[in-house]
């Protein structure tokens, strides 16, 4: 009798064990799923999930100065661009129609903490410390009571007089307008280091808001990007220009 007992007690304590690796695994599948299924809050109260994918923008050069400077710029910016929300948080910026003198690339690299720039007439990769500043935020502008909207989205927005400081011998003024709807948001605690373009500052300002339009005027010229198309999960990395055998230089 107390061999069968023991065995009754043996096998209790095997299907006890069964059940507890059987509710731990659960509980493990359950934690995954509510971490890949974070949400954000919009201003609101209403949750929304991270944006992933890419938004294509016009991109605008007007002129406040010389025709032949507007040309210039023109040439290196090009008419389009489109920034890629990566899984992991990584960043692309890609000028598609900039001409050999423009920009090519821009990469962000969360987990080394980089910025890779890429330019059409070089096939060097020029890399820098995502925290480093190229630019110093100097006031706030005053925002005004006309409305924005851009695809359906009726946007807030933030703005700032800078300075460019990327020059050290060459001081330059800037504005930064920044439109923005809290339906298209991303995780701003992955960015609190990436300085580059004042990214970590906009982030802030906005809860996480990805821009729809920006407007940068140098006075000289105004750059204004202003989205045409948001393509949610879509995502092309440009693996060939930013090859790791290419040359790169490094600040």
């Amino acid at each position: 009798m107390a061999h069968c007992l023991q065995i009754v007690k043996t096998k209790s304590n095997m299907i006890t064990r069964t059940e507890t690796l059987y509710r731990l695994s659960i509980l493990a599948t359950v934690l995954l799923f509510m971490v890949g299924c974070k949400t954000l809050q919009t201003s609101t109260g209403a949750k929304v999930a991270p944006f992933k994918g890419t938004i294509v923008y016009d991109v605008e050069v007007i002129n406040n100065s010389d025709e032949q400077q507007t040309k210039s710029k023109k040439d290196l910016y090009g008419t389009e661009m489109s920034l890629t929300v990566f899984k992991n948080g990584d960043l692309q910026r890609k000028y598609t129609t900039s001409s050999i003198d423009g920009y090519g690339i821009q990469y962000v690299d969360i987990e080394n903490q980089t910025v890779i720039e890429k330019y059409n007439n070089s096939d060097s990769l020029f890399v820098h410390k995502a925290a480093i500043q190229n630019r110093n935020k100097l006031y706030d502008l005053r925002t005004t009571n006309e409305k924005q909207t851009v695809l359906d989205y009726e946007l807030k927005d933030v703005s700032i007089g800078a300075e460019d400081i990327a020059r050290n011998y060459e001081k330059t003024y800037l504005t930064v307008r920044y439109w923005y709807s809290d339906q298209l948001k991303v995780d701003k605690a992955v960015y609190d280091n990436v300085n580059d373009d004042l990214w970590s500052y906009f982030m802030n300002k906005s809860d996480g808001s990805l821009f729809l339009k920006m407007e940068i005027d140098y006075f000289t010229h105004k750059v204004v990007y202003t989205a045409k198309e948001i393509l949610s999960g879509e995502y092309d990395k440009s693996t060939k220009e930013l090859l790791e055998i290419a040359p790169r230089i490094e600040d």
